[in-house]
């Protein structure tokens, strides 16, 4: 499936469910009621992903298999066990869906990238769920915590951007906070 097809059938299973699955998701999350952002966000999302696997793979490998994984209803998709919402500047969500370990998506080049349509650049925080919303085991959270490091920081020091990972008495999803590291004033 290409690109523009994957869109125009994501569109229309939105329409046809009247953005149901997409209110849900933002709802489980504690997200605003904003269902067409998460649409979106979602589209323009996939579309920075393939632009930036061309520039890690020019097979484009990476992206076909990400691609294969996106379904309007995470719970469709057979390949995908978290679904990671990004908070888009609070302008816009996206949610793409991955498999464990993530290596189709670059949490780093998602952090760095412009979202123009939206004046904003790159996201405030991630919030990782199972496609099932099944509660995260200990051993899963220890592993996306892992998993989320070794992305960051191969391409951002500590110098550069902060993250943290939030506890949360809901334990079907695991809420990562991110953010530029301020630069102190010279105090002399």
């Amino acid at each position: 499936m290409e690109i523009n097809q994957w869109e125009r059938s994501f569109r229309a299973s939105a329409k046809v469910d009247e953005y149901a699955i997409l209110r849900n998701h933002l709802r489980r999350l504690g997200l605003p009621d904003s269902p067409d952002l998460l649409l979106e966000g979602t589209i323009h999302a996939v579309q920075a992903c393939k632009d930036y696997s061309t520039l890690d793979r020019p097979d484009g490998k990476n992206f076909i298999l990400l691609l294969d994984m996106q379904r309007y209803n995470p719970a469709d998709s057979q390949d995908a066990r978290y679904a990671f919402t990004f908070d888009l500047g609070g302008k816009a969500y996206a949610m793409l869906l991955v498999e464990p370990g993530f290596k189709t998506i670059d949490l780093a080049d998602l952090y760095g990238h412009p979202w123009h349509d939206y004046k904003v650049v790159g996201y405030n925080s991630i919030s990782i769920s199972r496609t099932d919303w099944k509660e995260l085991t200990k051993e899963e959270l220890r592993q996306l915590e892992e998993d989320v490091i070794g992305d960051l920081r191969f391409d951002y020091s500590e110098d550069e951007v902060e993250f943290s990972f939030e506890d949360s008495l809901d334990k079907t999803y695991l809420m990562v906070s991110v953010h530029d590291v301020e630069e102190e004033e010279d105090m002399s």
